[in-house]
Order: C-alpha cells, then sequence, then structure tokens
C-alpha cells in the first residue's frame, strides 16, 4: 500500500490513465471520421460506373441509330432499293450500287456487325460481315416479333434486345437497332433498315469498366442492364429468374440514377445464403435501359475495414509505447524532488524569511518532506505568481475582445432584421427592402472571400447595391442588365462586378444627371465576357494611361498601393489573373460619344469556367 502512496505511482496510474483515454478518443474520432468518408467514397464509385457503363451503352446505341438514320434518308439508296427488275445482270448492278452506297454512308473500318435492310413482302439485303441479297419468305419477316414492333414505331428507332442472329447460321450474338421506311414519304412504312453490333462489344464494355488497372481479378461487382419493359440485356441469359436480377428494386423509383447507401433501407437485408449488397443504378433517356450494380457490402468495405484494422494495431502500439514512457518518466521525477529538498533545506532563514509554518498532513511521502522548503520559496514565487496572474489577465481581455468582434456582425444582422420588422409592421416597405439588401450585401461579402460564387451570385450581389442606390439617387439613374441565362453557373471570384459599378458614381457621374449604367454579358465559343458601361465622363487621359500602366506591368499577388485612386479596379485585375490565369482579360476604354467602358472576362473552354 505504501508503493501506491508515492509520487511515482500516482503520477503514473494519472497520465497512462489520461493519455490513454486521449489515444482511444482520438483513434475512436478518427476511424469514424475517415470510415465514413471511405464508406461515401466506395459507394459513389459503384454509382459512377454505373453512370459510366450506361453513357458507353448511348454512345454505341447512337451510333448504330445514326447509321441507320442515314441509310433510310438515303435518296439513292431508296431507289436502288426498291427498283424492281427482272434481268439478272440488272440486279446484279442494282446491289452493286447498293453495296457502294452504303459504303459511302457507313465508311471503313465498320463500326458495326451487320446491317440488314428488307421489305415486308421478303427482299433481304445484307452489309457488312457477309454481303448478300436474297428472297426471303413474307412469313419468316413478319413472325418476327420485333420487325412488328418496329413498324409500330412509325420510322422511330427501335433497340432489339440481344438475341442469336435471325439471318445466318453463325449463331451469333447480336443487339440491334432499328427503323422502319417506306418508298415513298407518307406512305405506309413496309421496309426495316437494322444495324447489329456483336453483343461482345457491350460485354466488353462492362468487362473493362469493372475490371481495376494492374489487377488480373476484377471486383466481384455483379452488373445488370435491363430495357424499359424490364427484359434482361445483361447478362444474356434465359434462364435468370426475375427475382434475382434486383429489377423490382429500382424499377419503381423516379430518379434517372441513384445510388443506395448502407444507412438507407436500400440496401438488401443478409441472409443465410447471401451477404448484405448495395445498389448502384442509371437509367438512359436515349434507349430507356438501365445500367444496375450490385456490390456486396463487405467487398465494397473491404479498404474501411483494412483502415480499421491498421487504426487499432497504431492504437495499441501507442498506448504500449505510452505506457513505458509514463512509467519510466514518473520515476525520473522522484529524482529531482530529493535534490530540491535538499537544496531548499539548506537556504538560510535570515536571507529567505517564510511567512508560516504550516505543516499540514498529506499521503505522499516525499511531498511531507518538502512540505517545509515550500513555505520558505512563498516570497521567492510571489513574483513570478504575479507576472503569471497579469499575462493570464491579458490573455482572457484578448480573449473576450475575439469573442466581442465575432458578436459584432451577428448584432449588425440581429439590428437590421428588427428595423426590417418594425418597418414592415408600419408598411414601410421601402425600408424592409432597404434592410434586406444591406444584410444581403453585408453576409455576402463575410463569407470566406477565397472561396469562388456564380455570376448569378455576384449579380444579385450587384443588383442589391443598386437597389440601394436608386433609393439615394432617386429618378437620376436607370441601370440596364442583359445577361443570358447560361452565364449563371460560370464561376468568378467574389467582387468582380460590383466595384466597377460603384466605380461609375465614384467617377463617372461627375455631371448632371439623368445617368445610365449597362451591363451586358455573353457567352463566346470559348469563354465569357461582360461589359460595363456609362454615360459619364469618361476616364481622364493621364489617369487611364496610369492605370493601364500598372495593369501592363503588374504581377498578380502583388500588393497595390492603397492610395492608388482606382485601386478596386486593379485589384478586379489581379483576382481575375489569379483565377483564371493568362486566360482572363481586362480592358479600359472611352467610348467614342460619352462614357466609358470596362470589360471583363475569360477565354477557356466551357467546361472549365463552370461550377
Amino acid at each position: 500500500m505504501k508503493q501506491i502512496r508515492t509520487v511515482q505511482s500516482k503520477l503514473f496510474l494519472v497520465y497512462a490513465s489520461l493519455i490513454t483515454l486521449l489515444i482511444v478518443i482520438f483513434v475512436t474520432s478518427f476511424y469514424l471520421y475517415v470510415s465514413s468518408a471511405l464508406e461515401k467514397k466506395a459507394s459513389e464509385s459503384i454509382h459512377q460506373l454505373s453512370l459510366n457503363i450506361s453513357d458507353k451503352f448511348d454512345v454505341e446505341l447512337k451510333g448504330m441509330d445514326a447509321i441507320a438514320g442515314r441509310i433510310i434518308t438515303s435518296d439513292s439508296l431508296r431507289t436502288y432499293f426498291f427498283e424492281s427488275t427482272d434481268s439478272p445482270y440488272k440486279e446484279l448492278n442494282n446491289g452493286r450500287n447498293i453495296s457502294n452506297t452504303l459504303f459511302s454512308i457507313t465508311g471503313y473500318p465498320f463500326e458495326f456487325y451487320q446491317i440488314n435492310i428488307f421489305r415486308t413482302n421478303g427482299k433481304l439485303i445484307q452489309f457488312g460481315k457477309n454481303f448478300n441479297m436474297s428472297q426471303l419468305s413474307p412469313y419468316t419477316i413478319q413472325s418476327q416479333v420485333w420487325v412488328n414492333l418496329t413498324l409500330k414505331e412509325d420510322g422511330r428507332k427501335t433497340v432489339i434486345p440481344p438475341r442469336i442472329n435471325d439471318w445466318d447460321q453463325s449463331n451469333t450474338i447480336v443487339l440491334s437497332v432499328s427503323r422502319a421506311f417506306s418508298e415513298v414519304l407518307g406512305k405506309q412504312l413496309d421496309s426495316i433498315v437494322e444495324v447489329q453490333q456483336d453483343f461482345s462489344v457491350f460485354q466488353n464494355l462492362v468487362n473493362r469498366s469493372i475490371t481495376i488497372p494492374g489487377e488480373e481479378i476484377s471486383q466481384p461487382t455483379k452488373v445488370y442492364v435491363y430495357d424499359k419493359n424490364g427484359a434482361l440485356i445483361y447478362p444474356f441469359s434465359e434462364g435468370i429468374p426475375p427475382d434475382e436480377t434486383y429489377w423490382n428494386d429500382v424499377k419503381g423509383l423516379a430518379n434517372p440514377s441513384g445510388i443506395v447507401k448502407p444507412d438507407d433501407p436500400w440496401i438488401m437485408p443478409g441472409n443465410s445464403t447471401r451477404p448484405s449488397e448495395i445498389i448502384a443504378y442509371s437509367r438512359s433517356e436515349f434507349s430507356g435501359w438501365t445500367v444496375l450494380l450490385v456490390e456486396s457490402e463487405p467487398a465494397l468495405l473491404q479498404p474501411v475495414k483494412a483502415f480499421r484494422n491498421q487504426i487499432v494495431l497504431i492504437g495499441i502500439a501507442a498506448l504500449l509505447i505510452t505506457m513505458i514512457l509514463t512509467y519510466y518518466m514518473s520515476k525520473g521525477l522522484t529524482i529531482p524532488l530529493q535534490a530540491i529538498r535538499k537544496s531548499i533545506a539548506n537556504l538560510s532563514l535570515q536571507t529567505l524569511p517564510p511567512a508560516t509554518m504550516p505543516a499540514p498532513p498529506s499521503d505522499l511521502n516525499e511531498l511531507e518532506e518538502l512540505n517545509a522548503a515550500f513555505v520558505q520559496m512563498c516570497k521567492r514565487l510571489e513574483e513570478s505568481l504575479h507576472e503569471a496572474v497579469e499575462a493570464r489577465s491579458q490573455e482572457i481581455k484578448a480573449r473576450m475582445l475575439a469573442l466581442q468582434a465575432q458578436m459584432n456582425p451577428h448584432f449588425l444582422y440581429n439590428t437590421l432584421t428588427i428595423i426590417s420588422i418594425k418597418a414592415e409592421n408600419n408598411r414601410q416597405t421601402e425600408i424592409v427592402k432597404m434592410c434586406s439588401d444591406l444584410s444581403g450585401m453585408l453576409r455576402y461579402i463575410a463569407i470566406d472571400g477565397s472561396i469562388p460564387v456564380t455570376m448569378e451570385q455576384e449579380l444579385d450581389y450587384t443588383v442589391k447595391y443598386l437597389d440601394l442606390m436608386r433609393t439615394r439617387h432617386i429618378h437620376q439613374f436607370s441601370c440596364s442588365i442583359e445577361i443570358p441565362a447560361e452565364m449563371n453557373q460560370v464561376r468568378v471570384p467574389r467582387l468582380i462586378l460590383q466595384p466597377i459599378v460603384e466605380n461609375c458614381f465614384k467617377h463617372a457621374f461627375n455631371k448632371r444627371p439623368p445617368w445610365h449604367i449597362q451591363i451586358k454579358g455573353k457567352m463566346c465559343d470559348n469563354g465569357w465576357e461582360i461589359i460595363v458601361s456609362d454615360n459619364g465622363i469618361g476616364f481622364d487621359d493621364q489617369v487611364l494611361t496610369s492605370i493601364l500602366t500598372k495593369i501592363n506591368n503588374a504581377e498578380p499577388g502583388i500588393e497595390v498601393d492603397d492610395d492608388f485612386p482606382h485601386i478596386g479596379l486593379l485589384n478586379i485585375f489581379h483576382r481575375l489573373k489569379l483565377f483564371y490565369g493568362d486566360k482572363a482579360f481586362f480592358q479600359l476604354l472611352n467610348k467614342t460619344e460619352e462614357g466609358a467602358e470596362v470589360k471583363i472576362g475569360v477565354s477557356d473552354p466551357r467546361e472549365n469556367i463552370y461550377a
């Protein structure tokens, strides 16, 4: 029991327990956070995979449909196809003309397996892997279910599920797109062009998508593709029961694509024969097909489990190291304590007299020996204690000032809200509008300025500013804004438009009203631009030269002299350069008649400028 009362034992127990608790809390929190992120990333990955496969299928089907469309719109091909002849020579020449026309339409190499053009009376032309002209029984053609479906579509495309080729004995599994047409526009449709593709092409698209680069074995991901009626397209099998293809789990969902997260009820409950599974799907608007991916939840979350095991091992190792270090640290503390006791005991009472000599009982052996010496040190520590208290007081004051600085914006927002409510109660709609605009502007500029915004947000902030200025300058200015809707989602740095408009009021409108501001934007082939123009006094030639000189010689990131009168324009230029690089442009010029205009924009590929 005496060993437990020692400083070494108590220090070891307290510090070991505290550090152990901190490590456990840190490891657990870190694991939960990272595992949640990994789990979400893994689930989104199979959703993206379903979208990728659906897009690849659409590209292939659209190519086949484009070939069918070019064929049925070819006047020369229609002339040769519908021409009737009893002469073998003329028929052979007619077949050669059809072959040449198809070559000119499809090009080479062929991006399809076979093209079949036939009439319901039995005439059949094959082009692609084989070229043949033959006459079949009308019943042979009309007995095909998909032929009747194609004729009912009235010339629209029909995507035919995979099947064994109907027109040869190769037993090749094909998937085709067909369209019906007639000899003369408006007549009854009696002919069909069918563009076939080897089903192995679609199988390869799926296999390449789910294969992990660098690994011989792909992920245990099940892929199913259905048509709009629920018929199984992939894999090609007529023996899979409907309840094992997961169609019932997604057919009623309204969204064109979706992901089934582990914390959602869409996870299929595990049982003794099948573990829990996660479903992700994507439905094509072009073909109506639904690509559905099913992956075992344990397999999908395997990286999360591996990460968990690593965290547990690291935590155990950290605990062992901490226990060892704590033990030797607590053991080493008792040696200095003995030395301190002896040093204090040798001090002279005349040079450092204690104020009092209390001797309170203590459960710690070492501290009992140091009790008398501690009193002698009180006065020595008084000055240091005073300094520490003063430093602590200054720290508290600093924290209070920081807290007050945080509270001031909220106080301002709340005050504006109260003013707005009182004005609304008194039916002062103009004041309500001013409070709303000012509050919105304050919140807009209080957000982190490094975060880009959309052009719609930047324009909304500018409109609020114009509304406030309109209240100040009643009937003295007008403003026209022409920004196309397609620019709303363009990413821009914050505060690049309103400062230009504000510059008009500060510098341009030193003349009698009426004043006019025009904000006009457009999307270019390779980017966007906005022009802000006014009918003011324009730029002074020396000022314009000074601004252009600073723009041409300055580099982004270099601070601008705060005394420069047009520092706002230079800041806009620098932020555009920092955000878009050399693809941003910034122009200032005086108009021919009166006023000036500022043009900003970017010449960048359109996919890089949207949010």
